[in-house]
């Protein structure tokens, strides 16, 4: 899996280091999954196991590095998660720090600006009309190119500060369409008034010299979608850092003999962040957070919705036992024709009261060089049938952690003996999932369990 998230870098390094001072997988642990060679295993699919719903942590979505692949924006209305949305806010930078704008001898055209789709981060009905506007932020305000933003961060941007729109589109973002200067893919066209580029051509050239002068005056745009409360409604996700097609293009002409010119303004090098809003409280998923466990039905998703807290309370007394293989078995609850099911669900354990790192069994799937992605882990939906059912199910691994919490006998904490579920990469996705509880009559949520008893 590619993956170009700065969000992530701090929760992967802290993991690895985590998996590092962990012993590697012994012949009796996760390299032993599917090979019955060394002895006779038990299996058990009985472990308790406890679940509450807890609402998710602001998260960084800054890309100061412009290594995002893309961001969201637009608005849900979903039957079990409530409402929610995702707001772009951005600066851009000039093609180059002196644009030569002559007021006195070339004359400014029109200004458009260029969002190239991001087709694997979209989610929701795309065929429900959205609406799109560009606002600029308010006056007195700016986004800082130095500072890291989250996910509850937001600047003002007033109605009167809208610099454009594009009204009841529908988002084509497998189209390919052709741009200027050869440049091929899919994309959506914003008219921005004239008003703004004629105040970017006659800014002087000292705001142009030094980025950090023109972020102030240019002050960074909010980019927001909106379905008009349709349900389920749309998240879009654009490329922003993809310069071929993301870019916001000035037009102008000589006077003296009308020749046509253009300049270019990059959201590359130039920092870009989202800000996330949740209205759960009267949802189903709402519903359970503060409840003591959750038992019928679990609830993770995206940007800064929901995770699941799962506890092995018990685990302890597995005694003198070497973990072959341990996964959390989660099945599909609902059949929402377009919210589909998240297509990577992960664990993280809290460390030292506030760090939240990937479980050792995460850790060992990416590798030390980040590359393995989840093949050894698990965690995508897949189509299964359970007593001639055709059921969506995950699968993910806890084998090497779950070796952990049974052997941490010594302490009554089960902060020990936790993991937490949560949709990946979440600053970058609106996926969600509703799944089966522990106490589900119907495909209850289990782990499974193989392991060898130890003498």
């Amino acid at each position: 899996m590619k993956q170009k998230l700065p969000a992530l870098v701090g929760i992967l390094l802290a993991a690895l280091a985590l998996w590092a001072g962990c012993k590697k997988p012994s012949t009796l642990g996760i390299g032993l999954i599917d090979d019955e060679v060394d002895g006779k295993y038990a299996f058990t699919d009985t472990v308790e196991v406890r679940c509450t719903i807890e609402r998710e942590d602001s998260s960084l979505t800054s890309d100061r590095g412009s290594t995002a692949e893309y961001f969201l924006c637009g608005e849900l209305n979903d039957p079990e998660f409530g409402k929610s949305s995702s707001e772009i806010f951005a600066l851009m930078l000039g093609e180059t720090l002196n644009p030569a704008f002559d007021t006195q001898t070339q004359t400014f055209d029109s200004i458009v600006l260029y969002l190239r789709y991001a087709a694997a981060g979209f989610y929701g009905d795309t065929t429900q009309p959205q609406t799109l506007r560009v606002l600029r932020v308010a006056d007195g305000e700016s986004i800082s190119d130095t500072k890291d933003y989250y996910s509850t961060n937001s600047l003002p941007a007033n109605d009167a500060d809208e610099i454009g729109r594009v009204d009841n589109f529908l988002p084509k973002p497998t189209k390919q369409d052709s741009l200027f200067e050869g440049f091929e893919g899919p994309f959506l066209r914003v008219v921005i008034k004239p008003e703004f580029g004629q105040y970017l051509f006659n800014l002087d050239s000292a705001s142009y010299s030094v980025d950090s002068l023109f972020f102030r005056v240019f002050r960074g745009l909010k980019i927001v979608s909106s379905s008009g409360g349709a349900s389920p409604g749309a998240m879009l996700a654009f490329d922003l850092n993809n310069n071929s097609l993301s870019r916001l293009r000035l037009f102008y002409h000589i006077n003296s003999d009308s020749t046509a010119k253009n300049f270019d303004f990059f959201f590359e090098n130039a920092n870009k962040f989202t800000h996330f809003e949740h209205d759960i409280s009267a949802s189903p998923a709402g519903q359970l957070i503060g409840h003591e466990y959750a038992d019928e039905r679990l609830y993770v998703q995206g940007m800064q919705g929901v995770r699941v807290k799962i506890e092995f309370p018990y685990a302890q007394f597995l005694d003198n036992i070497a973990v072959n293989q341990a996964q959390l078995v989660l099945t599909v609850a609902d059949n929402h024709p377009t919210l589909t099911p998240a297509s990577q669900l992960f664990f993280t354990q809290l460390q030292d009261d506030s760090l939240f790192v990937l479980t050792s069994d995460v850790a060992y799937s990416f590798g030390s060089n980040l590359t393995g992605g989840f093949s050894s882990f698990g965690g995508t939906p897949k189509k299964v049938v359970d007593n001639g059912t055709t059921v969506t199910r995950y699968r993910l691994t806890l084998s090497e952690t779950f070796q952990h919490i049974v052997d941490d006998d010594n302490s009554t904490d089960t902060k020990n003996r936790t993991v937490y579920l949560g949709v990946y990469p979440r600053s970058r996705t609106a996926g969600r999932a509703v799944l089966y509880g522990p106490k589900s009559l119907t495909f209850p949520a289990k782990l499974e369990l193989k392991y060898t008893k130890i003498k």
